[in-house]
C-alpha cells in the first residue's frame, strides 16, 4: 500500500475514531467508554501503518500508578504508547494539542489532561489531577521535551513535568521510544516504513534522583534515555 493513501486511511482512522470517543463519552457516560476507543484507535493506527511495535522490558513496569517519561519523535508516539502497554495510559500534554480540532476533544474524553504551561494556576489544577489519578493506579505519561525532535536527538527536559513525580512520589519509569522519527517525520504526514520501539527501562531508583529536586529527576532520566538512544 503506497504511502499517500496510508495517510489517507490513517487520518480517516483519526477522525472517525475521534466522532466515536466524543459520541460514547457524551451518549454513554460511565465505563471508561471514550478511553477504551482511544486504546482501539492506538492499535489500529499502528497496525494500518503498515508498523509493527518491538516492546521490551515490560517486566519493569510497576503494578502501582507510575509516570511515565518518554523521549518525543512523531506523532506515532501517542498510538505507539496505546498499542504497546497492557493497561491504559492517560498522556499529560502540552494545551495545544487539545485545540487540535476533533482529536483534541477525543483526547480530552478519554480522560487525558493538558496544560498550559503560561498559565500558572492551570499547571498546578492539572498536576492536582495528575497526582489523583496516579493515585489511582493510573500510567500517566509525559513528554518533558515539550515538542518532537526533528533529528531523533533528546532535547532538554523542562523540569516542570517532574513535579507531580515529586509531588506524588509515584515510580518514574523512562521510557524509550524509537523509529518514530522515520515512520512519521516531524512536519511530514506521508507514512514511511519503519520499526518501532517501546522500551521500558526499569523505575528510577533514589541514588538516581527518585524522591529528589525535580531538576535531578529530569536530568537522571534525560540521561537513562540518552544511553538507550545510543545502544
Amino acid at each position: 500500500m503506497r504511502g499517500a493513501l496510508r495517510s489517507l486511511i490513517l487520518i480517516l482512522l483519526t477522525v472517525g475514531s475521534s466522532v466515536a470517543s466524543i459520541l460514547a463519552d457524551r451518549l454513554l457516560p460511565g465505563g471508561n467508554r471514550a478511553e477504551r476507543v482511544m486504546g482501539w484507535w492506538g492499535r489500529a493506527f499502528v497496525r494500518l501503518g503498515g508498523w509493527t511495535v518491538r516492546v521490551e522490558g515490560m517486566e519493569n513496569l510497576p503494578s502501582c500508578g507510575a509516570v511515565l517519561v518518554a523521549n518525543h519523535q512523531s506523532i506515532v508516539d501517542i498510538p505507539m504508547l496505546l498499542s504497546a502497554f497492557p493497561r491504559p495510559v492517560r498522556f499529560l500534554a502540552k494545551r495545544e494539542l487539545g485545540e487540535i480540532p476533533l482529536f483534541g476533544k477525543a483526547m480530552a474524553a478519554a480522560g487525558n489532561l493538558f496544560i498550559d504551561r503560561d498559565d500558572p494556576r492551570n499547571a498546578v489544577r492539572m498536576l492536582r489531577d495528575v497526582g489523583a489519578r496516579l493515585r489511582d493506579g493510573r500510567l500517566v505519561v509525559v513528554f518533558p521535551e515539550g515538542t518532537r525532535s526533528g533529528d531523533g536527538s533528546i532535547g532538554e527536559f523542562r523540569p516542570g513535568a517532574f513535579y507531580l513525580a515529586q509531588k506524588s512520589g509515584a515510580p518514574v519509569v523512562p521510557v524509550y521510544i524509537g523509529g518514530g522519527r522515520i515512520a512519521l517525520p516531524k512536519g511530514s504526514l506521508r507514512v514511511r516504513p519503519a520499526d518501532l520501539l517501546v522500551r521500558v527501562l526499569p523505575p528510577l531508583s533514589p541514588e538516581e534522583g527518585a524522591g529528589g529536586s525535580k531538576e535531578q529527576i529530569a536530568e537522571s532520566v534525560r540521561s537513562r534515555l540518552i544511553r538507550e538512544g545510543e545502544r
